[in-house]
């Protein structure tokens, strides 16, 4: 004990841990020298992503995050491997340090700023969720908060958070926990053989495919969790860890070769920022094309000592942006959100003028940060140990400081909780889909509840404030909860019919839904039905999630790409057995259905002949088939509505897409003798224009998915509609009869329709 405590000379020092690694002394030292190429590389990966984000030019120019991880396990596996090197360890307490002192005060910063933008510009809604999103980048999960949250990284703009493009930072991190451990034992295994650096490559190698494998797994069962979560994207730092182990194999490479295989790999990252998809095969195998060209591009440095200008990254600008990507990357998404959204109502709000605003003010403000948060810290003490203080004392403190941390986290996150729970239970704004709802409309005299929905829609659309509604547009925008029994007879697999019928089971009319989401959207409103009908009605949802009532595979998502023909053929058995009085079927009009193999676009005669299919063969088994119309998909509530513009901004359109494939629906209609197409545009619209709310509630939770209290509130409309067509509710005389061609008429196409849509402006997609 005492011999550590004595001083030792510099020389005597290195004795000791020369001898402690015997191997250490026939070891070639890598020495770190600045790469300013890096730098620059640094400034292309930032500039993309900013581009992308801003303009969403380049396509594919998200790429920048995937250069960037190469980058980061290349640098970390270098100065780690290049410790162990000269060392014989890895000082991993000296590792985190630095990383906190680099890492946290600037997005701490960032963080705080961005909540107090939030704050002055957002609902209340949408600022919890920023809140939210702020602890978890803070503490490094927002990767996984977001991935559970299930976004879309790609559709900016529907109440996109600011903080979203902090995932990219969580995951690196989640990395540096592990990969210093994993670097010290691959070192300690390679280190006495002849040529460790090669063995080292080779296990880093092995590492790296069995992450892409695993990455291939992650993205082909969802691509969308598959961006955000570690395990899909490890590989790509792996891949910069490997270039590591290599470079002095690399640096044998004769100086000829190098300006070519540079220009090389950097048109590589330019044409992955131009090409790759963002639907499906990313993060794997379409990021391959970006973080190879970036790897190689690491590999093989070209510095021509005369006219420096040759390589286009290593110049005075890129470099200068490279030293500060991680400011312009920490800023450049919160401004571009909260410019965006102040420019809301303003004139050239739906112009490029607040993405250019937002780049100006990102490079203004990351410079300020770069020179009085980052450079300034990373200059300081702070952190770093004081030699003249005793170790216990040292201890003591950092004790004291990681249980004062602790205890200020727990503290922000109960808070959080207790205030995100008020303002989602505080009034009677602010009720959800299981609390009170308006009641709905009454049925009366012939047409009466039509006529009361149309009074609601017509001063809705004249009102020039947002008004009170059950539930908020402010719970909308955070996240709109569905009912739990609705949920479980939507999701994949096959619920029991019990399970999913409401209403007395001896009712004598019987009434069977089958479709995607959008006929789920009106179980609320059947469900009202049964329930109010004394016994005479009952329900059955068959419908699921992503999985039109078509004969036809489509691609939507992976879980229910998978589950989908078995619930299509679940679905036609059990309606079969059922033989209902009315099946009523709905399917989206907003997308264009896709092979699973990405063939191209279904055609609307391939849809109507899968359609038709299931049609012909349930015909002689049920009383009446309606094809019930979904609303029109325009405008998204959560894209279109801020507190302080006019609930005009959210009008929607009738659009052209919807008017095409109505047309369809009533063609179809006609070729099945007991089949009737429902126009629905009166439930919604007035004249083409269609509000975002109406007697005070909101209409849709998103772009074409009713509200449940909606969906309830026009129960009766639905009933007169349905009467309209010759399709009475509750009527069991014609139960299981297959009426004859006669009885096939349902409302002309939207085409010939001047009453409902006079002069409505085609808005189509």
């Amino acid at each position: 004990m005492t011999s550590d405590t004595q001083p030792r000379t510099r020389a005597e020092s290195g004795a000791r841990r020369r001898s402690a690694t015997p191997s250490a002394r026939t070891l070639p030292v890598v020495r770190s020298k600045k790469r300013m190429d890096l730098q620059g590389l640094r400034a292309l990966a930032v500039g993309l992503v900013i581009l992308n984000h801003a303009f969403e030019w380049p396509a594919g120019g998200f790429v920048g995050v995937d250069i960037f991880f190469v980058i980061s396990g290349f640098l970390m596996t270098s100065l780690l491997y290049r410790e162990y090197e000269r060392s014989g360890t890895i000082k991993f307490f000296a590792f985190y340090r630095r990383r906190i002192r680099r890492l946290i005060p600037a997005s701490a910063t960032v963080i705080a700023v961005t909540l107090i933008g939030a704050w002055a510009l957002f609902a209340t809604g949408r600022f919890m969720s920023t809140v939210w999103d702020g602890i978890a980048s803070l503490f490094f999960v927002s990767n996984w908060r977001f991935a559970a949250e299930a976004t879309d990284y790609f559709a900016q703009g529907a109440q996109t958070s600011p903080l979203q493009h902090y995932w990219s930072l969580s995951l690196e991190e989640q990395y540096y926990l592990v990969w210093p451990v994993a670097v010290l034992v691959i070192a300690m295994l390679v280190i006495r053989e002849r040529h460790p650096r090669v063995l080292a490559a080779a296990v880093s190698l092995v590492i790296t495919a069995g992450l892409f494998l695993v990455s291939l797994q992650l993205t082909q069962s969802d691509s969308a969790t598959a961006y955000f979560i570690t395990p899909a994207r490890l590989w790509e730092l792996s891949v910069g860890a490997t270039i590591a182990f290599c470079m002095p194999l690399f640096d044998r490479l004769p100086s000829l070769w190098r300006p070519p295989i540079m220009l090389l790999s950097l048109a590589g990252m330019l044409l992955a920022a131009a090409i790759t998809p963002s639907d499906q095969g990313f993060p794997a195998p379409w990021a391959l094309l970006a973080v190879v060209s970036a790897a190689v591009f690491i590999a093989f440095p070209w510095r021509p000592a005369r006219r420096p200008w040759l390589n286009p990254l290593d110049n005075p600008v890129f470099t200068h942006l490279g030293d500060i990507s991680y400011s312009l990357y920490l800023w450049h998404f919160p401004a571009l959100i909260l410019i965006t959204e102040a420019f809301r109502g303003l004139p050239g709000d739906k112009t490029a003028i607040p993405a250019v605003v937002s780049i100006a003010v990102t490079l203004v403000v990351a410079e300020l940060s770069f020179r009085f948060v980052e450079e300034t810290v990373r200059r300081s003490k702070w952190l770093e140990p004081n030699p003249r203080r005793r170790s216990s004392s040292i201890n003591r403190v950092q004790a004291v400081v990681l249980t004062a941390t602790s205890l200020v986290a727990i503290v922000a996150v109960v808070a959080t909780f207790v205030v995100d729970n008020q303002a989602k239970s505080g009034g009677p704004s602010e009720t959800g889909p299981s609390q009170a709802a308006p009641a709905p409309v009454q049925p009366g005299a012939e047409g009466q509840a039509l006529t009361t929905i149309k009074a609601a829609l017509s001063a809705a659309l004249e009102a020039t404030q947002w008004p009170e509604t059950t539930p908020s547009f402010d719970s909308i925008v955070a996240k709109y909860q569905r009912d739990a029994a609705t949920d479980a007879c939507a999701n994949p697999g096959r619920p029991p019919v019990d399970r999913c019928t409401w209403g007395s089971p001896d009712a004598p009319y019987s009434v069977v839904l089958a479709g995607d989401s959008t006929s789920v959207a009106y179980l609320p409103l059947f469900r009202a039905l049964a329930e109010g009908s004394e016994g005479r009605i009952k329900v059955t949802s068959l419908s699921m999630y992503s999985c039109p009532f078509i004969d036809l595979a489509t691609l939507m998502n992976a879980a229910s790409q998978a589950a989908c023909p078995d619930r299509r053929a679940y679905a036609v058995e059990t309606i079969a057995s059922l033989k209902p009085d009315l099946l009523v079927v709905t399917n989206s009009y907003l997308i264009q259905q896709r092979y699973p193999a990405g063939n191209g676009a279904v055609t609307m005669e391939e849809y109507g002949d899968a359609l038709l299919s299931y049609l012909t063969t349930l015909s002689p088994d049920v009383g009446t088939i309606a094809l019930l119309a979904p609303p029109s998909a325009d405008k998204d509530i959560r894209e279109c509505y801020s507190p302080r513009t006019s609930p005009k901004e959210c009008v929607s359109q009738v659009t052209a897409e919807w008017k095409k494939r109505a047309e369809g629906d009533a063609a179809w209609a006609k070729r099945v003798p007991n089949a009737k197409w429902i126009d629905t545009r009166d439930l919604f619209c007035v004249s083409g224009r269609c509000p975002a709310f109406a007697a005070g509630m909101p209409i849709k939770f998103d772009q074409v998915h009713l509200t449940e209290e909606y969906s309830r509130h026009i129960a009766a409309g639905m009933t007169e509609l349905l009467a309209k067509n010759d399709i009475h509710l509750g009527d069991a005389s014609g139960s299981g009869a297959t009426p004859g061609p006669e009885a096939s008429t349902g409302e002309q196409p939207p085409a010939n329709d001047t009453s409902t849509d006079e002069a409505g402006q085609e808005n189509g997609r």
